[in-house]
């Protein structure tokens, strides 16, 4: 009997130096019954014309390819799309430019497995860093603490205070788990942590403590727009706790929103230091009452001006 199928979801755009590499891990892996499925998000670099080229000579790899362009509708548009468009019960999420340890599918899928937890929605594990050439990046294993491995029912409160990462790279999604939620979400820039925390809240999320897969680091990651970041975390934590305030404390929001504000401090003491005086004001209030959504959308705010007036889009 062959084992399911399982997909996986390339949302791609603007990676021709690195989409080759991309499919070709995809191709490399041991699990045998996989199917691809890979838009490309309007990109201008070629990127289309080189999976379309890799994909025509490794075809008889994958049960079934879907490859497809379309006019650029953002990041979370197009990752919606590939997980719509996939068949597997699991969709294994990839950014064109990252790459899969040979044997990422196969663990994921024997730990669901060995698991037979009905609400999983979401199995992640660790990696490593690969610079641009696909080099690792000696010490650049991310140290930071790791959640406990196997299934987590309170995931969202340790994604809320972002004490661990879920690394994209290695994520596997349920795919009637996500589209039940309504998938990502385009009006928030930090679209992955929004979507695990409305995931965690409903559903399980569960680790496997090994490194499977590669984040490549280059000049062009968005992570690296640490004032639109910093914007983009205030906004998601406001909607999280419009949503599902009553399951954080009034006394860990107050020391979270002080967390944050520290960070604003940082961001503009040197490029608009006249703005001190409120986040100072902001700061010194949350120890006399709970901050709210609106304080969060404020900041947001101001680090989205913020980030226009530096560049850092």
């Amino acid at each position: 009997m062959l084992p399911p199928l399982v997909s996986i979801a390339i949302p791609a755009y603007n990676h021709a130096a690195y989409v080759e590499a991309c499919l070709a891990s995809v191709c490399a892996q041991t699990y045998p019954e996989l199917e691809l499925v890979m838009i490309d998000d309007g990109s201008t670099d070629g990127t289309f014309e080189i999976a379309r080229k890799f994909l025509e000579s490794h075809g008889n790899r994958f049960r079934r390819i879907v490859l497809e362009r379309q006019e650029n509708q953002g990041v979370c548009a197009t990752s919606n799309a590939v997980i719509a468009a996939s068949r597997g019960e699991w969709v294994h999420l990839l950014g064109s430019d990252d790459a899969l340890y040979p044997n990422k599918v196969a663990r994921i899928q024997q730990a669901i497995d060995a698991w037979q937890c009905p609400d999983l929605a979401l199995v992640h594990a660790d990696i490593d860093m690969i610079d641009s050439s696909g080099k690792v990046i000696e010490g650049a294993r991310l140290r930071k603490q790791r959640p406990p491995p196997g299934i987590s029912r309170e995931a969202w409160h340790w994604l809320f205070f972002n004490r661990q990462y879920i690394f994209n790279p290695t994520v596997a999604l349920r795919k009637d788990a996500i589209l039940s939620i309504g998938g990502f979400d385009p009006g928030l820039a930090l679209e992955d942590l929004d979507c695990w925390l409305r995931l965690s809240v409903s559903h399980a999320i569960a680790r496997v403590p090994e490194v499977l897969a590669s984040y490549r680091k280059h000049s062009t990651n968005s992570s690296r727009k640490r004032t639109k970041m910093l914007a983009a975390l205030l906004h998601t934590y406001g909607k999280f706790l419009a949503g599902h305030g009553t399951l954080i404390s009034e006394k860990d929001v107050q020391s979270h929103f002080r967390t944050n504000l520290k960070y604003v401090w940082q961001r503009i003491r040197k490029v608009r230091p006249l703005l001190l005086p409120v986040v100072a004001t902001a700061l010194l209030s949350s120890f006399l009452r709970t901050p709210q959504v609106r304080d969060y959308q404020r900041f947001g705010n101001l680090m989205d001006g913020l980030a226009k007036q530096v560049g850092d889009e």
